[in-house]
C-alpha cells in the first residue's frame, strides 16, 4: 500500500490485527486461491505456521503501540517555547506512522521497522532538552525536501492514486530522521538529504 494513507477506512485495531496475522499467515507471498480445494489445501499447508506468526506479531505491534503512548504522553507535557518547532514535527512524524487502519495500510517490512523509527523519536526528544538548536538546524536541513514530498503526495491523494515512488522517498525521509536525530540506532544503507534528492531525480518526481 502507499503511504498516502487513506485513514479511517478499517475497522477496530483487533479485527485489523487479527486479519494482519491471517494475511501472513495464509496469502503472503503466495499465489491467489482459485479453488476450494487450494483454499482446503493451504489451511493444511500453513496451519503450523498460525501460532508463531500470531506470537511475532503480537510482540511487534504491542511494543510500537507502547512506544506509541509513551510519546503522546511526553510530547503532551513538552511546552517549553524553543522546543516548539521540533515538537510540531515529531507530533506529525507519529501520526503519519500510526493512524486508525495503520496495521493494513502499511507493508509489513515496513511495521518491523517501526521500533527503530519509535526509539528515533524518542532519543531525539531526551536530547531536545539539552541542544535544542541543533535539533532544528537539522530540522531545517531536511524541511525542503519533506515539505515537497508532502506536496506531491497530498497531489496524488487528492488525485485518488498511488505513486510507487512517492511511497519510496517517504521510507528513505523515515530513514533520514534516523539518521540526524539518533544516529547510533543505524539505517539499512547510508542515507542523507543529498541521497535522496539524488533518487527523487532517478525517480523522474
Amino acid at each position: 500500500m502507499s503511504p498516502l494513507w487513506k485513514r479511517g477506512g478499517r475497522g477496530d485495531l483487533s479485527d485489523d490485527l487479527l486479519a494482519l496475522i491471517f494475511d501472513l499467515t495464509f496469502t503472503e507471498d503466495r499465489p491467489p486461491l482459485r479453488s476450494q480445494t487450494e483454499f482446503e489445501q493451504r489451511l493444511t499447508d500453513c496451519k503450523a505456521h498460525l501460532l508463531p506468526t500470531t506470537t511475532a506479531v503480537c510482540k511487534l505491534i504491542g511494543g510500537i503501540l507502547a512506544s506509541y503512548h509513551a510519546l503522546r504522553k511526553q510530547l503532551a507535557t513538552s511546552t517549553q517555547a524553543n522546543w516548539l518547532p521540533s515538537v510540531l514535527d515529531l507530533r506529525a512524524q507519529l501520526d503519519g506512522l500510526i493512524f486508525r487502519g495503520f496495521l493494513l495500510q502499511i507493508p509489513f517490512a515496513q511495521l518491523k521497522n517501526y521500533p527503530r523509527y519509535l526509539k528515533a523519536m524518542e532519543q531525539r526528544l531526551e536530547r531536545l532538552a539539552h541542544a535544542p538548536s541543533r535539533d532544528q538546524q537539522w530540522l531545517r536541513e531536511m524541511a525542503e525536501l519533506q515539505t515537497r514530498w508532502r506536496e506531491r503526495a497530498d497531489a496524488a491523494t487528492a488525485a485518488g492514486r498511488d505513486d510507487p515512488r512517492l511511497e519510496e522517498i517517504h521510507w528513505l525521509i523515515e530513514e533520514l530522521r534516523v539518521a540526524l536525530f539518533a544516529q547510533q540506532l543505524g539505517t539499512p544503507a547510508p542515507v542523507s538529504v543529498k541521497r535522496i534528492q539524488a533518487r527523487w531525480r532517478e525517480l523522474g518526481l
